[in-house]
């Protein structure tokens, strides 16, 4: 059983039809995240990008793809995260941004 719910914006859900051949394994991935979204994930509070992903984090599919995704509980405690959606969502929630290569994924935007 899921511990957390799960709140998908449109670029993931965009992004996850494009990459069709990963959605099998990311649906995996999505379903561990949501019984523990902070085990072998990676918090992105020192990216080095083009964007401030402080608050975000990020889980590796396999050598290439990546799931960019906020957990709201954590997020309200950080200033300055730029992606933080939970206003009106539970503490248990999990916003999946995006998933796709590396280099798109690190591109939330």
């Amino acid at each position: 059983m899921n511990e957390y719910q799960a709140v998908y914006e449109d670029l993931f859900v965009k992004n996850l039809c494009k990459y069709s051949s990963i959605k099998k394994i990311a649906k995996v991935k999505i379903n561990r995240l949501l019984e523990d979204p902070y085990h072998s994930t990676e918090f992105l509070s020192d990216h080095k990008g083009k964007l401030n992903l402080t608050g975000c984090r990020s889980i590796r599919i396999d050598r290439n793809f990546r799931i960019i995704f906020v957990i709201c509980e954590e997020c309200r405690n950080i200033q300055s995260c730029e992606y933080c959606f939970c206003e009106d969502l539970l503490d248990k929630t999990i916003i999946f941004l995006t998933i796709g290569p590396h280099d798109k994924a690190y591109a939330v935007k």
